[in-house]
Formats: structure tokens, sequence, C-alpha cells
């Protein structure tokens, strides 16, 4: 499962209900004590905690905290109440927009204690005939099935999902069930023998782990920031697929066996007092706790423990787990995970922050995995696409959480003009630039800068781009803050122009014919000859590029007009897992996102790292040499 969206409500800032959408990567800006790290908290509580009194809004109108988390990309099947798989969907446990919702209500007494209940909002029957449907065992089920007269044939009564599915449509005469929204109690002083209970308790296996670290707490022998890692490891493990079948299989072991020797005991208390002994029974009223048997450390080689060391050193191992949660998550069985961190600039020398940020952000772009993290460093903010902003800000006594990019997916120019100010971000005056090199993207800026650097080492009098002051890219559909800066600051200035677009797009085409037509000598624009730059890289390169990701791909040669992101995605898709490209889910929508997904890290990993095993040699073979030297002669000559 994957959490689309978090609601919360008398929870401390958070005193009416406030909405925020969440993606893969979310990162969460705003000012001091605004209410940034509520929003990690807020989520460890749901997945992992409860809150304290202290946590209830000082304005809060109904003494309930309220903790609402709304899930996509749930399984098509899955195990509820029974050995036999159903689905969220046939039991009317979704939400009017398709989704699983699932609120946590804390009531804090006069006393101060805390209670806790958790509910599914859906769209469920509105007859009220069916209101406690899901809180029946089988057993219960069957004699309602047949106090109701329900016609026996084609319903298989060993089946819950079955039984309720007849009972519905007893209730329905003409096949039409209507629904209503619904709140349905799963958890909170329900009866052991209540259905719902175990409901919750399998419901709760298919949910995201949540792993929350935190940077700026004192130093002791428990320091989480070497705890918490190393917990995690443990957690995850324990959630793959192939470790899950093992644990229920010594599960069920030890509690046949233990039942064994309870009933034993029952039997010898009978002898003594038959009353006493006919009013017992074994039960296992929770499921084992497998991470607390589980201890794993880091210590030095003379034995002193990390959390004795520096707190840089420690942030570094933190660093060193997101990075190698990277390689780890490329498993088929790695289980969904949200990973949550305070302000990893702390403490940390600025290549490490942005070699964090850059884990996270591909972290983020790993199958069923979530990365939040705060910050108030404008230099790590800038690395991260608009749709990922999350500004925190307060108005008119309520906070409010909104995103970088609007629902239509334009810019939401008054949100990231308030991140900016927040962050301090503008930049310097650009009196140094010369050139402003208008491309499509990030990944074309890659590209340019690489091949630069490829031609500089063959011949210095090529113009190196890499770090140049004299030039400045403005991506046309930049998706990260620092381009949205740049451009905000730079389109109003004067400076020579060269536009160089990729020429599988017609739009990108016509613009270059009609730039170059007004005959501005400080303008001038290119289309590839190829269809992308992509197709400028030798097939050799891009097997070297993932042979250090271990990733061992076939691949054919290049060539001019093909699709070279996607066919480089598909040839690690097949080395990586089991599915068949076309369908990777039973859901063609969800195939399509997914592919789309993998063709956008392809498109990356091409123009980042690809392009280093680019040659001379190479790029004269692909055809590329004279056409690229080209485009960086005439922005020299605008240096110049």
């Amino acid at each position: 499962m994957k959490l689309s969206k978090l609601k919360l409500k008398n929870f401390r800032s958070y005193s009416q209900e406030t909405e925020i959408h969440i993606s893969d990567l979310n990162v969460i800006i705003g000012k001091n004590d605004i209410g940034k790290s509520t929003i990690l908290e807020a989520l460890d509580i749901f997945f992992n905690g409860k809150p304290d009194k202290n946590d209830l809004c000082i304005e809060n109108d109904n003494s309930k905290i309220e903790i609402t988390c709304v899930f996509t990309d749930f399984p098509d099947e899955l195990i509820l109440d029974d050995t036999i798989a159903t689905s969220l969907s046939n039991e009317y446990l979704l939400n009017p927009d398709g989704q699983l919702e699932i609120k946590k209500i804390f009531p804090v007494s006069g006393s101060g204690s805390v209670s806790e209940e958790s509910v599914i909002i859906c769209d469920y029957p509105d007859n009220e005939n069916l209101t406690d449907l899901l809180s029946k065992k089988r057993t219960t089920l069957k004699l309602q099935f047949k106090e109701l007269g329900i016609n026996p044939e084609g319903v298989n009564r060993s089946k819950s999902k079955e039984l309720r599915s007849a009972i519905r449509n007893h209730f329905y005469e003409d096949g039409q069930i209507t629904t209503q929204i619904t709140q349905i109690k799963i958890d909170g002083r329900l009866d052991n023998e209540d259905n719902r209970k175990k409901i919750w308790v399998n419901l709760k296996k298919y949910l995201p782990l949540y792993s929350l670290f935190f940077v700026d707490k004192p130093l002791n022998d428990q320091d989480s920031d070497i705890q918490d890692p190393m917990k995690e490891i443990i957690k995850e493990v324990l959630k793959r697929d192939n470790i899950t079948p093992l644990l229920q299989q010594l599960k069920e072991a030890v509690q046949d066996a233990s039942t064994n020797l309870a009933d034993e005991t029952i039997n010898k208390l009978n002898d003594l007092d038959s009353e006493l002994a006919e009013t017992l029974r074994s039960n296992f009223p929770k499921e084992p706790t497998w991470n607390s048997i589980f201890k794993l450390t880091l210590e030095d080689h003379r034995g002193v423990p990390l959390n004795k060391r520096g707190s840089g050193m420690r942030r570094l191992v933190l660093l060193s787990f997101f990075r190698a949660q990277v390689e780890n998550r490329r498993t088929a069985n790695a289980p969904n995970i949200i990973y949550a961190l305070e302000e990893p600039e702390t403490s940390q020398h600025p290549d490490f922050q942005l070699m964090i940020v850059n884990a996270l952000k591909e972290l983020s772009e790993t199958d069923n995995a979530q990365v939040f993290f705060t910050t108030h460093n404008s230099n790590l903010a800038k690395e991260i696409p608009k749709s990922s902003l999350r500004y925190v800000y307060s108005e008119n006594g309520r906070v409010n959480v909104e995103s970088g990019l609007n629902a239509d997916g334009t810019d939401n120019e008054q949100i990231i003009d308030r991140i900016i100010e927040t962050l301090g971000a503008l930049p310097d005056p650009k009196n140094k630039v010369k050139v402003l090199i208008f491309v499509e993207g990030e990944n074309d800026i890659n590209a340019l800068i690489g091949l630069s650097k490829i031609l500089n080492t063959a011949d210095n009098n090529v113009i190196n781009l890499e770090n140049n002051e004299a030039v400045a890219f403005i991506p046309t559909g930049g998706s990260q803050l620092k381009f949205y800066i740049e451009k905000k600051y730079l389109d109003g200035l004067l400076q020579s122009q060269v536009h160089i677009y990729d020429s599988d797009i017609p739009a990108y085409v016509q613009s270059v014919e009609n730039l170059n037509a007004e005959g501005v000598h400080t303008k001038i624009g290119f289309n590839t000859t190829k269809i992308e730059l992509e197709n400028y890289l030798h097939h050799e390169a891009i097997i070297e590029c993932y042979r250090d990701l271990n990733i061992n791909i076939t691949l054919t040669e290049i060539i001019d007009d093909e699709d070279v992101p996607k066919k480089v995605a598909i040839a690690v898709h097949q080395e990586t897992s089991n599915t068949d490209w076309n369908t990777i889910n039973p859901d063609p929508v969800k195939t399509e996102e997914k592919q789309k997904k993998k063709i956008s890290k392809a498109k990356r990993q091409l123009n980042n790292l690809a392009i280093e095993k680019m040659t001379v040699e190479r790029l004269t073979e692909r055809g590329g040499f004279e056409e690229i030297k080209s485009w960086l002669d005439t922005i020299k000559a605008f240096v110049e």
C-alpha cells in the first residue's frame, strides 16, 4: 500500500482538520515551530504509537485527536478474516474515491488518560440490517444465512466472504446495492469475539512500515540515530515475502505446542475443580513481536558502540543506511515502507548533505517506498521537484499545508514564492551570465554538461559547461525549485540565448524554426538530428553504467529513432523482475504508471551515469561528435 493523503485534527497546532496530499517524495518546508515535525510525528503515532495528553490541541473542540491516513495501491486480493482471499472493494471498505481510509481517534479524558479507536471510512451498504455484518464470525453468518432462508445454491458456506455477499444481496432484491459514507469501527473496545478485531489484525499486515529518524536528540546509550537504522533493518527483513512464511510456521508450531500443554493443564485441573476447568480455555491475545527478539548493533574493532562517536559520524551511518536501502529495494520482496527524516543537513558537511538528499530522492523512486523530510536549507530544497514541496504556514489562526504544484499540474506560484522567501533562496546577481541555454528538462542539462566535459577533455578549446558562471540553464519544463528560481530571475535579462531541444516533439521543432526565423543574432535554436539526447549514447556505455549498479542488462546497439529510455527500462525490468513488462500489475492503469516511473528513472540514470561512460570515440561512433561540438562552439562564441 502507498500513503496518498494525511488528515490531522486537534493534534498540536492543527486545530481544524488539515488535509495533506502525499507523493513518493515529500519535502516539508516552513518557519520554525509552525508544524513541520508534527506531520512526521503524527504519522509515527498512526503507524507505531500513541499520543499523550499534551498532544491535544489547546484550541480543541471535542477533546479528541484525529489522525487519518488514506491509502492506494492495496492488493487486489487479501486475507481479512478467513484463509480465503477477498477484496476491500467486495467488502465495501473503500471510500467514494476507491481508496482505503483509516481514521485513528484518540479521546483524551479529563484526567489526561488517552484511549484509542480505529475506524474505516467507507462507502458501505445503507441497509440497517447490514450494519453489524462485518462483526459476525463465520458461525454466526451461517446462522443468519439460514434464518433469512437464503437459497444455498451456488454459495460456499465455508467462506465468510460468500456468506456476507449472499446476505447483502438478500436485502437488495433488485440487485442494486446502494451505499452511504459510513464509519466502520475496527479497533478499540471491541469484544474478543467481534470479527472486526480479526479484520484489523490482518489488515495491519498490509500497511506500510514507517521509520522516523530524528537527528537532534541528546546522545545516550540508546541514541536513536544509531539504534533506529539497525531496528529498521530488522523490521524490514522480518516483513519480506521469503521470511514471513517461516515466521508463520514457527508461530503456529509454538502455539500448537503451547496450546497442547495448556489443555493438558486444564485437564488436570478438571480432576480438582471441574466447574473452574470448564470456564477456562487457552488463547493467544496478541501476535508475537518478532522485532523485539532480534537485536542488531554496530561497533568498531575495539568494541566501542557507534553512539559513543561524534554526531557527524553517526549521521554518516544514517546516510549509508539510506544509500544501502536504494540497492536493497531493487529486490522483488522488499516490503512497503515510508522513511521520514528531520533536517538531513544537521551536523553534515555540504557534500554529505547533498548526497543524503540524492539518496532519499532515489529511494523514493524505488517500488513501494515513500520518503518525507523537513529542511531549512535552501541548497537542499533547490534540488527537489516542485511536485514534492509541501509548505506549512499559518493563516487566520489555522495551519495549512500546500503543494508546490496545483491539482492540474501547473506551478503553485504563490506557494513557491513563499517557499523561496522562507528559505532565502534568491540567487546572487547574475552579472557574470552571458548565455542562457534553454533545454527541455533537468536530464538534458546533465547530458549537455557531461558531453561538454568529454569534448573538453579531448580538446580544451571546447567549452566546459560544468560550473561555468558564464552560462545559465533554463529548462522550459524544469520541475525543480532551483530551475524555477533561475527562470524567474533571468527571464527579464538580455543575455544571448541558445535553445537546444529534442526533435521528437513537433512543438519544439516549430519553436526552433520560429526562433531562427526572427533573424536575431543573439538567439539561435537547434533540434537534435537524432530523436533525443539519449540516442547519442553508446550501448556499451549504458551496459557499463548498469553493471556498476549490479544490474547486468542485455542491450543491442542504439538506433537513432528509437525510444532509448524505454528500451533501457525494459531491459532493466527483465533483469530485476519476474513480471512481464506489459503486465507488471493486473490493473492496466497501474501497469502504465509503473512503466512511466521506470522509464523516468532510466532516463535519469542515462543522463547522469551512462554519460560518464562515454568517450570521444564512442560519441564519434554514434555519429554525434560534430553536431554536439557545433552547439558548444556556438555557446562559446556568445560567451567570448
